[in-house]
């Protein structure tokens, strides 16, 4: 698929430049955005630290649940969603040891583990 078009589709959901570009250096993010817009699937291929976009999209997920009960306003659609999983897969590959962290749970972060629920 040509570039300017994913490009262009990063653009359109809210994405910068400087995450196209991160996107762009990054040969498997490149692909998972790639098989997104050609096939509108995960395809699973890239996993840095044993992280795939499925497992991604999942603590994204996990997230919008703690936004969800902190009452905040917070809207989120698929695309949204798919756009932070790739940001977050591209932290990842980066060697962010805070983001790698977090995705784990280590320290207990979990959007589900409310107290008082």
């Amino acid at each position: 698929m040509d570039s300017s078009v994913l490009k262009q589709y990063i653009l359109s959901i809210g994405g910068s430049e400087e995450l196209w570009n991160r996107i762009a250096s990054c040969e498997g993010v490149y692909k998972e955005l790639e098989y997104w817009c050609e096939n509108g699937s995960l395809w699973g291929g890239f996993t840095p630290e044993g992280i795939s976009i499925a497992d991604a999209i999942a603590w994204q997920v996990d997230h919008f649940k703690a936004y969800m009960d902190r009452e905040e306003n917070n809207r989120w659609h698929r695309e949204r969603l798919f756009l932070q999983s790739l940001e977050t897969l591209l932290d990842i590959n980066d060697g962010s040891p805070s983001v790698l962290a977090r995705i784990r749970g280590e320290g207990g972060e979990s959007g589900t583990d409310r107290e008082d629920v």
